[in-house]
């Protein structure tokens, strides 16, 4: 593990700006601000970078612990032409498939180019083959506009239209619905719940941009960013979370580190949960009312169970694809459960040793947070009902187990504080996307808002996109 964090003695006591928590967003803001000059400083409480998109070992098991895989990376794409823009250089493997689809009553595998899933659309499915033209050119159209600086009038038409509204505008085939929603477990909320606009901006971003894998893991997309950030000049605290902001009026002053410093800056961008920032770091007294009765009303994502394998190499996996199986082919998806499987060693089989074998599983959770009293309890259950799950495509797998390890939305909360272990930061629901999502300035005139608590949303790609925003508002500023 490579280790960035400075010595106490070398931080400044004032800086041009503070990230505070270095998810992707908050490291792609910084290096921004950096490489254009700026004092940067990103504080964050975790040991290592990255927020989701990190990496732990386990007897020489490398398991991602969040994030599978990236979308967005293509040269033209929002991934892509950020990293160039930074003179980053990362080895990143399309995958194609892009991504296996399965139900209990039939299965599709999803082309890594768009017109090749289009047109397989349409062989399979032939009484809606014109209707499927209509539908990507219209969500294509979608995804363009969410790009625009103005309140574009695709935006206006589908701003109070969830996806299943705009499913069923097109579309009589239940399947097809079925099929063109099953991916909704990448954005938390299905599609009775989740935003058109939403689910258009994570669908078209993989099916357009493709998918992709950075060899060595996730964790080493965070920390070729973080080195370049550090490369510009900017300067980085591990292990070492805000315990204070402070305010006077409507500007923000300074913040104090748990460990007891002082720092002061000119700007500020938060990349962690608003609900921390505004409710615990910040005197209740100095926020605008208005603004904290809506984040404190604001609904959370979901969030997940996940399961880490690392198997021997004595067992085929050769038939497990990447991808999501649900549970039940009910078109409400009300309920119905759903994993999503990954062999990530398929892709990278440096990630285990002596041609060992990596599982990976994100199981949807239908538990209540608030309800669950013991959590060991749960992580024991979900364990034993996803090997039980798995065990239907590769039978007597619990014996090929030489590492299981497990993360619960507790799990996701303690490493990044995000409210109830959200995974998507607010849920991507119609009354909380694009306009109604939290925008990137708040009621402080130098406090910036970075990540999937504000727009675009979640996934690496639209966070990527907010981190670039907020560092293109501050220099332009």
């Amino acid at each position: 593990m490579t280790n960035f964090s400075l010595n106490k003695s070398d931080i400044k006591s004032k800086y041009d700006v503070i990230v505070m928590g270095a998810g992707i967003a908050g490291l792609i803001c910084g290096t921004f601000l950096a490489k254009h000059g700026k004092k940067t400083l990103i504080i964050e409480k975790h040991s290592i970078p990255g927020g989701y998109c990190t990496s732990f070992k386990r007897k020489g098991f490398i398991f991602d612990s969040a994030v599978h895989h990236i979308g967005g990376c293509g040269k033209w794409s929002v991934v892509g032409r950020c990293l160039k823009e930074l003179d980053i250089n990362i080895n990143l493997q399309q995958l194609d498939p892009m991504d296996s689809i399965h139900f209990p009553s039939f299965s599709i595998d999803v082309p890594a180019e768009i017109d090749d899933y289009i047109d397989l659309l349409k062989e399979r499915f032939l009484s809606e083959r014109e209707n499927i033209s209509l539908f990507f050119k219209e969500f294509i159209k979608l995804y363009r506009a969410t790009f625009s600086t103005e309140k574009h009038k695709m935006l206006i038409k589908y701003q109070n239209l969830t996806y299943k509204d705009m499913l069923d505008n097109f579309f009589t085939d239940e399947q097809l619905k079925m099929t063109l929603s099953a991916q909704w477990g990448y954005i938390g909320s299905p599609p009775q719940e989740v935003s058109a606009i939403g689910m258009c901006q994570m669908l078209i971003n993989y099916l357009k941009d493709g998918a992709y894998f950075p060899v060595g893991g996730t964790q080493n997309f965070a920390d070729t960013i973080t080195q370049k950030f550090i490369d510009y000049g900017g300067h980085i605290m591990l292990s070492s979370s805000v315990n204070r902001i402070f305010a006077d009026s409507n500007i923000i002053k300074g913040v104090t580190t748990k460990k007891g410093l002082k720092i002061s800056a000119d700007r500020f961008v938060s990349n962690i949960d608003p609900k921390q920032t505004f409710s615990c770091l910040l005197d209740k007294g100095t926020v605008d009312g208005s603004y904290l009765h809506r984040i404190e009303n604001m609904k959370e994502s979901t969030s997940f169970f996940l399961l880490y394998l690392g198997l021997d190499n004595k067992i085929d996996l050769k038939g497990l694809k990447r991808g999501f199986y649900h549970i039940s082919d009910n078109l409400s998806f009300s309920g119905n459960g759903w994993f999503y499987i990954s062999v990530p060693t398929e892709v990278d089989s440096s990630l285990a040793p002596d041609n060992k074998q990596i599982i990976s599983v994100v199981v949807s959770s239908q538990d209540n947070y608030d309800e669950i009293d013991d959590w060991a309890v749960y992580k024991e259950k979900m364990k034993k009902y996803t090997i039980k799950y798995l065990e239907n495509f590769v039978p007597d797998l619990q014996y090929h187990i030489e590492v299981i390890d497990a993360a619960t939305p507790k799990t996701l909360y303690r490493y990044t504080y995000n409210s109830k272990g959200a995974a998507y930061g607010w849920a991507v629901t119609v009354d909380q996307t694009w306009s109604n999502r939290l925008p990137h300035t708040t009621p402080f005139k130098n406090l910036f808002l970075a990540g999937h608590w504000t727009n675009p949303g979640p996934g690496i790609c639209a966070v990527v996109s907010s981190g670039w925003r907020v560092a293109n508002m501050i220099l332009n500023n």
